[in-house]
């Protein structure tokens, strides 16, 4: 299916809608139609009733013209079915309104203000309701994709620069507004008005339509063309502004990291590298467009002029008045505009239909962590979790994990160590299924995590960690974080337990404080203990602890480890952490290396095994030794 029919498809809810914008647009189209004709009885009857006389009157010196002086003595002149039918009714509407001869030249131009006022009034309302649709329809079609983004794994994300994701949510979705909300409206209209034109000047002269249709190829072939040029440029610009936001996105994040190592240069650099590569293909977009209105609009007065020729020879010649030429020639000038139009707007579906591709890509991607069909509720935990002969691997790259046996008693704390990119953060993504097992399982009390609700186990996890995630909100919020049912009681009491109380309360607004994008208001410290004050709120009988008492000073990781010990009493905890010191009583220490578990075992096993933990906890002694005087293993 094509991607402008699915856009169809979604917007079939806003259907109904848009019949009102509809039935507006074709009354636009019926009155600039009447508008075109009734200049030719205004011209004819009120601007210049002579001319008419005086073409009888040339024509009766030719013996040769006999049947065309009958044709304009008689008014039996030769006219299409729509033609008369018009006359008809507007010498019928004249009469009954008791207009004759001597008001004529005040009554026609009275009706032709009249019809441009209908007409301006519906393409007013026609404006307005496709707009209100269209804005609907993409409100729509923005949650739906940010939907889609909160369900995908952890695989997906990490696929995804968020820059990428970003400009697809709010750029692409922009351009999709663009187009049914003022686009695709202009597109109707213009159809409509031209279909409706066009029956006008082909009743009014066919051969001087047929004309007309000869220089048309001229017009519509260079318009195909750039159309097609256009669409690729689209998609690319797209992809570069993709990339642009995502450079913007990292440096504004990092814009501490970026002046501590005096990288302003190289980020410049990077940023004007896309940069220009985003500015060279929206010039390039910018220079097509640019030349689809002039090649349209020399090809127009390249027609007009062939038209204005062939017509002269026929006045001349009294096969046709002055005002059925000019009622002809502004149905044609009245088409210009609405198939300039048309002609942009095909423009802007191709930039619109390339910002589809890549929302249906993100609508397209399945979803990698999802409820199996008849997954049941996790029941409450009672002994163990469990990992048996797990590996992983991002999409068949090579193995992350593999070979990995491991359990974890309830009411345990069981601690993963290991060097940089030994895989401690996928193992701990795959327990609350942030990400899927490639092969073996993951289970609780022996039921595979695959076989129950995403919603149930996630509750089952608690989860705080270095990075703490804080959203510009007020301390209530992200505290309670997905919950409304919560009251101030239980809040001041999570953040009691957090030893986050006293720093909170002396918050100019206390719970109502903002503490900005990412808790940027607020110290490591503190954040990291409003994130424990959440996990407390929470309850939940598993607890993940990500390198969480790491990146803070003496006293912040006293608090924060004050709060940790009373968030863990009772609780089954994994903790990962570079540091070996804070792990030393964990009931059980797994040492994974290069995705595989090496050693494990207690603090004081491991130690005396001599293997990789001594080595790693030698090295971090040594750093203990330079800030506190010494520790003993």
């Amino acid at each position: 299916m094509s991607d402008f029919r699915r856009l169809l498809r979604l917007f079939r809810p806003h259907a109904g809608a848009a019949l009102a914008a509809l039935l507006a647009m074709l009354g636009v189209a019926v009155f600039t139609t009447l508008v075109a004709y009734l200049f030719g009885p205004l011209f004819d009857q009120v601007l210049a009733p002579s001319e008419r006389t005086a073409v009888a009157e040339e024509v009766a010196k030719d013996p040769t013209a006999g049947a065309v002086k009958g044709l304009l003595g008689s008014g039996a002149r030769e006219r299409t079915p729509l033609i008369r039918a018009l006359d008809g009714a507007l010498a019928a509407g004249l009469s009954a309104a008791g207009v004759d001869a001597s008001n004529r030249a005040l009554a026609l131009p009275l009706i032709l203000f009249a019809a441009f006022l209908l007409k301006n009034a519906c393409a007013f309302l026609a404006e307005y309701r496709f707009n209100a649709v269209g804005l609907a329809f993409v409100r729509d079609l923005r949650g739906t994709l940010y939907r889609r983004l909160l369900e995908q794994s952890g695989a997906f994300h990490a696929r995804h620069p968020s820059g990428d994701l970003i400009a697809r949510v709010t750029g692409d979705v922009d351009r999709i507004q663009s187009l049914f909300g003022t686009d695709l409206a202009d597109l109707v209209q213009s159809l409509a008005t031209l279909g409706a034109l066009l029956v006008l000047v082909v009743s009014r002269s066919p051969r001087l339509t047929l004309v007309a249709l000869v220089v048309a190829p001229a017009i519509v072939v260079p318009v195909v063309l750039i159309a097609r040029r256009l669409r690729s440029i689209s998609r690319a610009g797209r992809e570069r502004m993709g990339d642009l936001t995502g450079v913007l996105s990292e440096t504004v994040r990092g814009h501490r990291i970026v002046q501590a190592y005096g990288a302003e240069r190289y980020e410049a650099a990077r940023f004007d590298d896309v940069n220009g590569r985003t500015f060279r293909l929206l010039k390039s977009a910018a220079r097509v467009m640019a030349l689809s209105s002039p090649l349209v609009e020399t090809a127009s007065v390249l027609a007009f002029l062939v038209l204005l020729g062939y017509a002269g020879r026929r006045i001349g010649t009294g096969a046709m008045t002055l005002g059925e030429f000019i009622s002809f020639g502004v149905g044609m000038v009245m088409m210009y505009q609405p198939f300039k139009r048309a002609t942009r707007t095909n423009l802007a579906l191709q930039h619109a239909l390339a910002s589809a591709r890549r929302l249906f890509e993100v609508l397209d991607e399945p979803v990698g962590v999802t409820d199996r069909p008849g997954a049941t509720n996790l029941p409450p935990f009672q002994r163990e979790l469990a990992l048996r002969g797990v590996r992983f691997a991002y999409d068949g790259g090579p193995d992350v994990l593999s070979g990995i046996d491991l359990t974890v008693p309830r009411g345990s704390v069981t601690a993963l160590v290991g060097p940089s990119g030994a895989g401690k953060s996928t193992l701990v993504n795959l327990l609350p299924r942030f990400l899927d097992v490639t092969a073996g399982a993951v289970t609780v009390d022996g039921t595979d995590l695959r076989d129950v609700t995403l919603a149930s186990l996630r509750g089952a996890f608690g989860l705080v960690s270095q990075d703490v995630v804080l959203f510009d909100d007020t301390v209530r919020r992200n505290v309670a974080y997905g919950r409304d049912d919560v009251g101030d009681e239980a809040v001041w009491a999570a953040l009691s337990a957090a030893n986050a109380e006293a720093f909170v309360r002396a918050l100019p607004e206390g719970l109502s404080t903002r503490v900005g994008e990412g808790g940027s208001r607020l110290s490591g410290g503190q954040r990291q203990r409003l994130a424990i004050a959440r996990a407390v709120l929470k309850d939940p009988p598993i607890l993940l602890l990500d390198e969480a008492t790491s990146a803070l000073d003496t006293e912040s990781e006293r608090a924060v480890q004050e709060a940790l010990e009373r968030l863990m009493q009772g609780r089954t905890t994994v903790v990962i952490a570079h540091r070996l010191s804070t792990v030393r009583r964990a009931d059980q220490i797994v040492v994974l290396d290069a995705g595989q578990v090496v050693e494990r075992g207690t603090h004081a096993e491991l130690l005396a095994a001599g293997g990789l933990y001594r080595r790693l906890h030698e090295l971090q002694a040594f750093d203990g030794e330079a800030s506190e005087g010494g520790t003993g293993s």
